[in-house]
């Protein structure tokens, strides 16, 4: 228990100390979605839902780069406090908690600049979007933490870990946005029942692997 909360505490005063990231990372979130604004300011369902889904899977995959992204230094230092599953867990809540603002930040901002489609005015039908995109995020951050991770050990490289990242991305995507059109139409929940379970599969997959995983390939 001391272990978790030595590593939580350090994981909140990194973030602290690079809180002008997650500035950056709002900037570029309402940039971008000014840019599609401009570029298509009145888009289809289906278009609003797969932007949306770009700003967010980019978004994640800067953070976690740079959340894997530390000095060897540093490396060597946490691995004498904690295992490296412990790490990637702790690791994987950092990228899980900037991919989620983010993405709320993105849905705030789609709603303001396009509003949301037709079909999903209704409260109940915009908490099912916002529970897709959750979700959605959550799997996306814990695809990448564990690519992320993998490409740390082969000197951080960014085309290394988007090469890892496609083949347990797609069908990730996939479902994210079998969830998401559902919630966009607001369908009863019963239907949203299978594609919520699936990003919740597609969330415990890569977690999974990296428990397993990284005690073996991740250690200085």
């Amino acid at each position: 228990m001391n272990r978790w909360w030595t590593l939580g505490t350090w994981a909140l005063s990194a973030d602290l100390r690079r809180r002008t990231d997650y500035l950056q990372f709002l900037l570029f979130t309402a940039v971008a979605t000014y840019l599609v604004y401009s570029i298509a300011p009145a888009p289809s369902p289906s278009v609003w839902l797969a932007l949306l889904w770009v700003v967010v899977l980019f978004s994640s995959m800067q953070a976690a780069f740079r959340a894997f992204h530390e000095p060897e230094g540093l490396w060597t230092y946490l691995n004498q406090l904690a295992s490296p599953a412990e790490l990637f867990w702790v690791k994987t809540a950092q990228i899980a908690v900037h991919t989620l603002l983010t993405a709320l930040a993105a849905l705030l901002l789609f709603g303001l600049f396009f509003g949301l489609p037709e079909s999903a005015q209704s409260g109940v039908a915009a908490l099912k979007i916002g529970a897709s995109l959750g979700l959605g995020a959550l799997a996306f951050a814990a695809t990448m933490s564990f690519t992320s991770a993998l490409a740390s050990r082969a000197g951080a490289n960014p085309a290394l870990m988007a090469t890892l990242s496609l083949p347990l991305l797609m069908p990730t995507v996939l479902v994210a946005r079998r969830a998401s059109s559902l919630a966009a139409a607001n369908q009863e929940w019963s239907e949203l029942a299978i594609p919520l379970f699936g990003e919740l599969a597609m969330l415990g997959l890569p977690l999974a692997l990296g428990s397993v995983l990284m005690p073996y390939l991740w250690k200085q």
